[in-house]
C-alpha cells in the first residue's frame, strides 16, 4: 500500500475517533448558569436540568442539580458554571426543562414523585457565559 493511502487512512480512522469522544470527556464540556424560580404557591425539589441538543435531536441529556429546596412564592437559585457533559461549547441546546418534585404535605419524604417542567425552546449556542433561567409555575405538573 502507497504512503498516500496509508497517511489518507489513518487520517479517517482519526477523525472518526475524535468525533466519537463526548464533550465532557474532551473537556470541552459547556458551563451555563441555571437558574430556577419557585413560582408554585408550594415548595418544591429541584433534581435535574434537562436539555436537548441540535446534535442530539430528540435525545434528552440530564445533569443533577443536588435536590435543592425551594421554598413557594418566588425563592430562585442559581447553579453557577452547571457541567453539560454532553454539550460542548458552540453546540445548539434546542430545548431545556427542570426536573423536580412537589410539596406534598409531608408524605413519604415530603415530596411527590420527579415531574418534569414545560420545555423551554432554545435557539442560541452553548457558551459559559450562557444562563438557563426556569420559572416554575402552576401550570408546570
Amino acid at each position: 500500500m502507497s504512503t498516500t493511502k496509508r497517511v489518507a487512512r489513518w487520517a479517517v480512522l482519526g477523525c472518526s475517533l475524535i468525533a466519537a469522544v463526548p464533550a465532557g470527556a474532551a473537556g470541552l464540556a459547556c458551563k451555563p448558569d441555571v437558574i430556577v424560580t419557585n413560582d408554585k404557591p408550594a415548595s418544591i425539589k429541584v433534581l435535574k436540568f434537562k436539555y436537548k441538543t441540535k446534535v442530539g435531536g430528540d435525545t434528552v441529556f440530564t445533569e443533577g442539580l443536588d435536590n435543592r429546596k425551594l421554598a413557594a412564592n418566588g425563592e430562585k437559585e442559581t447553579w453557577k458554571s452547571q457541567k453539560l457533559g454532553d454539550a460542548a461549547v458552540g453546540i445548539v441546546v434546542t430545548e431545556t426543562a427542570i426536573e423536580y418534585k412537589n410539596d406534598n404535605s409531608g408524605a413519604g419524604d415530603g415530596y411527590g414523585p420527579p415531574k418534569t417542567s414545560k420545555w423551554v425552546t432554545r435557539t442560541y449556542t452553548c457558551s459559559d457565559a450562557q444562563t438557563y433561567p426556569h420559572t416554575i409555575t402552576s401550570a408546570d405538573p
